[in-house]
């Protein structure tokens, strides 16, 4: 009589289970999100050391390149603002609005207000409603820039970067149109124009 050895079942549902691939694959998902925490604490770190606030504000103040480029560029005098201590400037350039070549500069005023200039030749209505941005026409009064005393057209609006706007016509700018505008009271926009130098 033959005796045959007891067989172990198979388990069932199949195979079992390949432990040690299951825990392959967490620790590579579990590496993969400590790998990117890593980098980024070292670009964290990287970036407190090189992160130079001075420095940053430095780059927005780049006044003098840029208005001497406008400068060259220009068939007009540019009139370029120097208000001194107080004053941060924010913005600047010399380039096409509504196709039409315009010099900007913008600052941070002592009052903590935004003021800006644009100036252009040969401006359009086009350009006018880009720089007045929903302004209406509300009177004039007399202000003093480069080119010596003149009534300058006063625009109002509810809100936005032409809240207060003071427009200055061609025939008593150099032939340009130059506008002041910005959330800035009069007396601000005063001591803006009269830092003004024309240059050519």
């Amino acid at each position: 009589m033959s005796t045959s050895s007891p067989t172990t079942p198979a388990p069932p549902g199949g195979p079992a289970p390949d432990r040690r691939r299951q825990r392959l694959a967490s620790y590579t998902v579990r590496n993969m999100v400590y790998s990117t925490l890593l980098v980024l604490a070292v670009v964290l770190v990287w970036w407190s050391l090189t992160y130079n606030p001075s420095e940053q504000q430095g780059r927005e103040v780049e006044v003098g390149s840029t208005a001497s480029y406008a400068v060259t560029q220009a068939d007009w005098p540019v009139w370029v603002p120097d208000p001194g201590e107080g004053w941060t400037p924010t913005v600047v350039w010399y380039e096409p609005l509504e196709q039409v070549p315009t010099w900007h500069i913008s600052y941070v005023t002592p009052q903590g207000e935004y003021l800006a200039l644009h100036q252009g030749a040969g401006v359009d209505q086009a350009w006018q409603d880009a720089v007045l941005a929903g302004a209406d026409r509300v009177g004039e009064t007399d202000l003093t820039g480069p080119t010596g005393e003149h009534p300058w057209q006063v625009w109002e609006a509810e809100s936005g970067n032409a809240e207060n706007a003071w427009l200055l016509g061609p025939q008593d700018a150099d032939g340009t149109t130059v506008v002041v505008h910005g959330t800035a009271q009069e007396a601000e926009a005063v001591e803006l124009l009269a830092s003004v130098e024309a240059r050519d």
